[in-house]
């Protein structure tokens, strides 16, 4: 009984981290204010010095959640090896379940955005939208057509989903990653954690991270490590850490030169480091977040993370570009309302095209939500969180404007 619960409460954990780090997203992914050029993702050496301060908020929120893929990431592996039984019959159910609750719903939803930017080069062949996908419409053959469904050596149409492309591949490698949690699990952390701290590329994958953290989320299920580990004063003090440090780190390329000795720290491995400390404060304060008025909203709507993950991009480009047009972006305080009021209007639109589509095409939209139904969850009368059971076992987050340079 006490197991059970201790499930369920790792359940509505899961269910709120994910639709939280997801509306994290849709800040990380608002991009370049209307009219700039100067990116946020690369801290305070590209502000704008016209909007310092704008530009501080809009980059700190990247590097602040930076660590949702490797929360999502772990929270993958933690679900994908639930149950484990070595053995081929166990990998060949798991991998095809993860089609139909990845690839698949990738694909299609590539193939709507592929669509929907060919009707703009269509309909307007100079817009400025046709900037924001990294394909040339006017060049596109066989190559760019299947690189831009499934990301075969470049990311897909829908940029971010990128992660859906490592994941889905880190699925493929699951049996050797089960071998090496059950032979030799701390020699492939350590190999593995080798590859992610010191930013290896290895070809195949986008970025390393997701292989890394889907690793340590199946490590802690199969050795059975108590998820409760970090106490409530430790993740206060984990969570307080992390934001002081993202705001450093949003700020030090004004007082570290990025090619010294220090600079190659910061923001290479130190900056990776910073993710894993995110990791655990996120994960150690969920319980207490979950418990707000806000919180007990995002654990209740939780199955909607994958459309949102999907959606977000490029709704939001298209929301903010509206908005300029309307009350143009060239001060503090108006690029700030355009900041703001992109991110609300992003997160209303989506709900209310999850709503719609749901009503006129259920079986539609839950294929596009990676197998997961819309509706409010259940509210367990145990906890002050609701409880969030969602129809697939998978955590399917889950990275501006256009194109995004990041960082490893």
């Amino acid at each position: 009984m006490e197991r059970n619960m201790a499930d369920a409460d790792h359940r509505d954990r899961i269910n709120f981290l994910r639709l939280l780090l997801i509306i994290g997203l849709v800040f990380l992914h608002y991009g370049t204010f209307p009219g700039s050029e100067h990116s946020p993702y690369s801290g305070a050496n590209s502000f704008d010095p016209a909007t310092p301060i704008a530009s501080f908020v809009n980059s700190y929120f990247v590097f602040l959640f930076y660590s949702a893929v490797p929360v999502l990431g772990a929270i993958s592996g933690y679900l994908f090896f639930k149950d484990w039984m070595p053995g081929g019959q166990f990998y060949l159910t798991r991998i095809r379940s993860r089609t139909y609750s990845i690839l698949l719903p990738m694909i299609s939803w590539c193939a709507i955005i592929l669509s929907l930017f060919v009707l703009i080069r269509l309909a307007s062949p100079n817009s400025s939208f046709l900037s924001l996908i990294e394909y040339d419409l006017n060049k596109f053959g066989i190559t760019q057509f299947i690189n831009s469904l499934v990301g075969l050596t470049r990311r897909p149409i829908n940029f971010q989903f990128w992660f859906l492309h490592d994941l889905f591949l880190t699925v493929l490698f699951a049996p050797v990653l089960g071998l090496l949690i059950r032979r030799a699990p701390f020699l492939g952390l350590a190999i593995i954690g080798v590859i992610y701290f010191a930013g290896i590329n290895l070809v195949i994958f986008f970025r390393n991270d997701v292989l890394f953290f889907f690793y340590l989320g199946g490590l802690i299920r199969v050795r059975d490590w108590d998820l409760d580990f970090i106490a409530p004063r430790t993740a206060a003090i984990a969570m307080a850490a992390y934001v002081v440090i993202v705001g450093l780190r949003t700020l030090a390329p004004i007082y570290v030169p990025e090619h010294s000795m220090l600079g190659d720290f910061i923001f290479g491995p130190g900056t990776r480091i910073l993710r894993l400390l995110g990791v655990a404060a996120f994960w150690g304060c969920a319980p207490f977040l979950m418990r707000t008025a806000a919180g007990r909203l995002i654990t209740t709507w939780g199955t909607l993370a994958f459309f949102l993950h999907a959606i977000h991009w490029p709704l939001n480009q298209f929301i903010k570009a509206g908005l300029a047009q309307v009350f143009p972006a060239d001060g503090e305080l108006s690029r700030m309302v355009n900041y703001m009021a992109t991110i609300a209007l992003t997160l209303a639109a989506a709900f209310v095209i999850a709503w719609m589509l749901n009503a006129v095409a259920p079986k539609l939209f839950s294929h596009l939500s990676g197998g997961r139904a819309f509706g409010r969850a259940k509210i367990r009368t145990a906890s002050a969180a609701p409880v969030a059971v969602p129809t697939a076992d998978t955590a399917i987050p889950p990275e501006s404007a256009g194109r995004v340079p990041y960082r490893s």
